[in-house]
C-alpha cells in the first residue's frame, strides 16, 4: 500500500469525515478574463443571468453535459421526458457565461444506443471537446477507432435512468474491449447498486468515473458505503469522482446545498488529484422532476467552498480532466 493510500485510510478511520469549513479564493495571475458583476447572460436551461463570483482558471473544464437536439436527432420511444433542446449553440452561451473553454459531452439516455447527436456535437465544438458514449460489446472496431478519431475517450454505463441499453452482464465484456483503446468506464448508478457490484467493480481493467459524487443519497452522505467502496477504488489509482450535480441528491437545496456540499468537501478532502467538475447542463432529471432549472454559475461557484485555495480549483478544473481526457 503506497503512503497515499495509508494516509487516506488513516483519514477515513481517524476523524469520521467531520469537515471544517475551507478557505475562500485569492485571486491569481493565469485566470480568463471575468466581466463585471452587472454583465449578465442568458443561457436556456439554466437559471440566473451572472457570471461566476470566483475567478475561473484559463482551460477550464466542464466535464459534465449533454447536447439534445430534437429537430435534428431523434429521441428513442423509450424516453418520456422529451427533454426541450439543449444544442451547441446554446451550450457556448454556457461557456460565454460560466468562463470554461474546455467540454465533456456525455451520451444521454435520450439517445439510447444512438450517439450520432452527441458525435455531431463533439465535432462542432472541436479539439476543446471530448466525448463518452453508449456502446454494446458487439461494436465494431472501426466505429470505435472512428469514434476516438473524433474525441471519444470513454463509454457510460447508466443504471439510474428508466432507459437502461446496457445491462450488468455487459459491464465487464465492454470495459475489456474499451480498455486496449486506453478509454474510461463512466457510472450513473444508486449508491446501493455500487455495493452490490463491489466486487465486479475491483475487478474491471478500465479505469473508472463515477458520475454525480456516485449518486449517494441524503442525509446518509459520506456514511453510506458506497463512499468506502469509491475510496478503495480511488486508493487502486484508476478511479476519478466527478464532484457535479449537487442538486441531484440534495435534501436541503439552494444556495448551500450544505449536505451535498459536506459530500463534495469529503471526496476534495480524500483525492484532490481524483476530482474532476461539470455543471450537468441542461439539467434532464430537473427536466423530468418538473422543478426548477439550477443555477449554473452558483454551481460553479460551489467549488470555492469544496476546495480549500487556488491551486486545487487549477487541479479540479484544469488539470485533472487534461489528465483523464487527454487535453
Amino acid at each position: 500500500m503506497n503512503d497515499d493510500s495509508m494516509m487516506r485510510r488513516a483519514f477515513l478511520k481517524g476523524t469520521g469525515l467531520a469537515l471544517a469549513a475551507l478557505g475562500g479564493i485569492q485571486a491569481s495571475k493565469g485566470f480568463a478574463s471575468q466581466a463585471a458583476p452587472s454583465a449578465g447572460i442568458e443561457v436556456p436551461c439554466s437559471s440566473g443571468t451572472q457570471r461566476p463570483k470566483m475567478k475561473v482558471p484559463a482551460n477550464a473544464c466542464d466535464c459534465h453535459h449533454h447536447i439534445y437536439d430534437p429537430a435534428g436527432f431523434r429521441y428513442v420511444p423509450e424516453d418520456k421526458r422529451n427533454q426541450p433542446p439543449g444544442t451547441v449553440e446554446h451550450y457556448r452561451l454556457l461557456q460565454k457565461r460560466l468562463g470554461t473553454t474546455r467540454s465533456v459531452i456525455v451520451q444521454p439516455s435520450a439517445y439510447g444506443l444512438d450517439n450520432s447527436c452527441t458525435l455531431d456535437a463533439l465535432q462542432q465544438l472541436g479539439s476543446n471537446a471530448r466525448a463518452v458514449t453508449v456502446i454494446q460489446p458487439t461494436a465494431s472496431d472501426a466505429d470505435l477507432k472512428r469514434m476516438q478519431g473524433l474525441g471519444v475517450c470513454g463509454i457510460r454505463i447508466n443504471l439510474a435512468s428508466a432507459v437502461k441499453v446496457v445491462p450488468v452482464d455487459k459491464i465487464e465484456p465492454l470495459s475489456k474491449r474499451v480498455h486496449e483503446l486506453g478509454w474510461h468506464m463512466a457510472f450513473w448508478m444508486e449508491a446501493d447498486d455500487i455495493v452490490k457490484l463491489e466486487d465486479l467493480l475491483m475487478r474491471l481493467p478500465t479505469p473508472l468515473v463515477f458520475d454525480h459524487m456516485a449518486h449517494l443519497p441524503q442525509p446518509a452522505g459520506a456514511d453510506h458505503p458506497a463512499f468506502r467502496i469509491v475510496c478503495k477504488l480511488i486508493d487502486k489509482g484508476q478511479t476519478w469522482v466527478k464532484v457535479s450535480g449537487a442538486y441531484l441528491d440534495t435534501k436541503i437545496g439552494p444556495p448551500t446545498y450544505a449536505d451535498t456540499s459536506k459530500l463534495a468537501q469529503a471526496y476534495v478532502k480524500y483525492a484532490p488529484e481524483r476530482m474532476v467538475w461539470g455543471t450537468d447542463w441542461p439539467h434532464p432529471v430537473m427536466w423530468g422532476l418538473k422543478k426548477p432549472w439550477p443555477d449554473d454559475a452558483l454551481l460553479l461557484d460551489l467549488l470555492s467552498e469544496w476546495a480549500p485555495n487556488e491551486a486545487t480549483h487549477h487541479r479540479i478544473l484544469v488539470d485533472n480532466p487534461a489528465r483523464l481526457y487527454g487535453f
